[in-house]
């Protein structure tokens, strides 16, 4: 397995320089809510923008003017008019500037011949009303680009801006051409999509991509918010990309500061976030822009106090992997499907070596056509390998004589069973370790399924008598069937059929909160304790595995020592979700490998600590009380 852990390790520093290189986080206000604020508090804009630049805000987003708003504000009117080929809308503006913004903008963002006169002949002169073949309900919702003011506002303070577009569909390509090169004009390079659909949706995702890496303008995917056509754009955007955390405001109303100010620096240190859009809270008492104010500061603090510095944002540098340095990951885990199967049955070495050349043919097409094929086949071998090749001699027979501190004993071969599982994440980490899971784009599949999956197996094992080594297969063969006939015919006693409904009913917890969209949700005093953990370990350890899956696996092993294989035999089937969680947490690409490392040491070391002290508390005593003699020997 060396060349494959050496070749993923110098991937996985790869990606460690990679991450570190990124380190600005760009802290985004709205215009909007500042223009709301100003009213609310008789502050000038200039005053209100200087005040959030100095508590840490590196832009303010401006968000585009729709010919509706202009109507609502009396600054346009319409007149409808019907004709045989359609609705006329006679549009009338009183500004001339105003009006030469909208004409020349509607003249590109509608098929020629749509808008009269045509501004190219007009020689300078604007008129003050114009006619488009269009209702005034499809004009509403059209897009006339950054209101020219407060563009300029924001950079004489000193601060970037983040233009946010309106899709339409009348949107042409033409517009989107025109609109890149407005951003251009005024040096403003982020864009973030406003209302529920990206710029091109839908037959023009691609074209508006291409534009704007053409342009040199960085899209804001905004996370959660699942805007039609965002990952369309994220694929076509090629990594070219700034992943995007906000809290929308209807949900800030209801949240303590002290919570969005977690959320946003979790964002930012556990998934790649590169810029805040940070909503400011609407009723914050009699003077709304200091409590303003500090929670943008407790954000910045939280945000520049885990390493990182405040600034412009830009997308991840591009990773590249010769297919090659793949051959020695695939062989690697092939040598750890053939360890799996040689851990249970005895086999010559011309079959260790065809099921290793099978194995690696297998894992090397999977890689070939996806590396997340090859990446599903590895979460589910090395969890496995670790409990069988560890645990094995113990699940299918019953443990002769007595082993001096089962305790200690089960916690060197916890160790040892994470070693195993470890070697298997970091296959993972290295094959995956590429930009477009560091920014999801792509992620890690059938992440149920690699949770359940070995769990099965190790059931499975345990059913059915194994290992059984030193045999010949027909023997092996025979003494299955013979042990899994026994187990099904065997009588379920009630005490048995609470303890498994127990045991599914965790297993179906644990299951229903892994993956990307989890079943069920957090509660509210689990969210404490998250930040109680975050603030005290630096990193917070996954609950599945400090909490259920390695302490489980410790005192069940403990009590197999002990030779109470009744308790011991389900605790440790139940620990598997320790090691399958404890290899989850590297697929977790998006996630900072620094980060995933200390989590994995949190998880492993407070597991460690629980798993002693309930059996010291609990296991040890019901082993004394039921027969002494089984701990004799921890007495000497």
């Amino acid at each position: 397995m060396l060349p494959g852990l050496v070749t993923a390790l110098v991937l996985m520093g790869q990606r460690y320089s990679l991450e570190s290189r990124n380190k600005a986080v760009e802290l985004a206000l709205d215009y909007a809510e500042l223009q709301n604020l100003a009213v609310s508090s008789g502050a000038t804009m200039p005053e209100l923008l200087d005040k959030f630049k100095s508590v840490g805000v590196t832009s303010v987003a401006v968000s585009e003017q729709l010919l509706g708003d202009l109507v609502a504000t009396g600054q346009v009117s319409y007149q409808e008019r019907s004709s045989q080929t359609g609705p006329l809308t006679v549009v009338r503006v009183t500004d001339r500037a105003l009006a030469e913004r909208i004409l020349r903008t509607l003249s590109v963002r509608l098929d020629r011949g749509m808008v009269s006169p045509d501004p190219t002949t007009l020689n300078g002169k604007v008129p003050s009303a114009f006619v488009v073949r269009a209702a005034p309900a499809t004009l509403n919702g059209m897009g006339i680009g950054l209101p020219p003011d407060a563009v300029g506002l924001v950079k004489r303070s000193g601060l970037g801006v983040v233009a946010r577009l309106q899709n339409h569909p009348a949107m042409t390509s033409e517009a989107i051409a025109a609109a890149m090169s407005d951003m251009r004009r005024d040096g403003i390079k982020t864009l973030i999509c406003a209302g529920e659909e990206v710029l091109g949706f839908r037959g023009l995702i691609e074209n508006a991509a291409e534009q704007m890496m053409s342009s040199g303008v960085y899209y804001g995917s905004v996370e959660f918010a699942k805007q039609r056509g965002d990952s369309g754009m994220c694929r076509h955007l090629r990594g070219q990309f700034i992943r995007v955390h906000s809290i929308p405001s209807a949900e800030m109303a209801g949240m303590a500061p002290s919570t969005a100010i977690e959320r946003f620096a979790r964002s930012v240190k556990e998934r790649n976030i590169r810029l805040c859009y940070v909503r400011l809270f609407e009723s914050t008492g009699d003077d709304p822009i200091a409590a303003n104010a500090a929670f943008v500061l407790g954000i910045r603090r939280e945000i520049t106090g885990a390493g990182y510095t405040m600034g412009a944002a830009h997308p991840f540098d591009d990773t590249r992997q010769a297919p090659a340095l793949l051959i020695p990951i695939a062989l690697s885990a092939a040598a750890g499907a053939v360890l799996l199967v040689s851990s249970l049955v005895t086999v010559s070495a011309a079959v260790q070596f065809g099921l290793l050349l099978a194995a690696f043919v297998a894992l090397a097409g999977l890689t070939v056509m996806g590396k997340h094929n090859a990446a599903f086949i590895i979460a589910l071998i090395f969890p496995t390998l670790g409990v069988i090749r560890v645990f094995g001699p113990y699940l299918g027979r019953e443990i002769t004589g007595s082993f001096k501190h089962p305790a200690l004993r089960s916690s060197s071969r916890f160790v040892r069973a994470s070693i195993y599982t470890l070697t298997g994440a970091i296959l993972i980490a290295g094959m995956l370790g590429t930009r477009p899971y560091m920014i999801k784009t792509q992620q890690f599949v059938g992440i149920k399924a690699a949770h359940l999956l070995p769990l099965l197996v190790v059931i499975f094992v345990m059913a059915a008598g194994l290992p059984m080594m030193n045999q010949p297969m027909s023997a092996v063969w025979k003494k299955l069937r013979a042990n899994l006939k026994e187990v099904v015919s065997s009588p379920l006693f009630i005490w048995q059929a609470l303890g498994l409904m127990f045991a599914v009913g965790i297993i179906g917890f644990a299951l229903l909160r892994t993956g990307n969209d989890p079943g069920i949700g957090v509660s509210g005093l689990e969210l404490k304790t998250r930040a109680v953990l975050d603030k005290v370990m630096l990193v917070r350890p996954r609950t599945k595995e400090f909490l259920i899956g390695h302490p489980a696996l410790i005192v069940g092993a403990a009590f197999l020592f002990a030779r109470r294989r009744a308790i011991g035999l389900p605790l440790v089937a139940l620990g598997v979700l320790g090691q399958v969680s404890l290899l989850n947490t590297f697929c977790h690409i998006h996630t900072p490998l620094a980060l995933t490392l200390l989590r994995a040491f949190n998880g492993l070391l407070l597991g460690l600590v629980i798993g002693l002290a309930v059996w010291w508390f609990i296991g040890r005593p019901i082993v004394s009380a039921t027969a002494p003699s089984a701990l004799e020997t921890d007495e000497e």
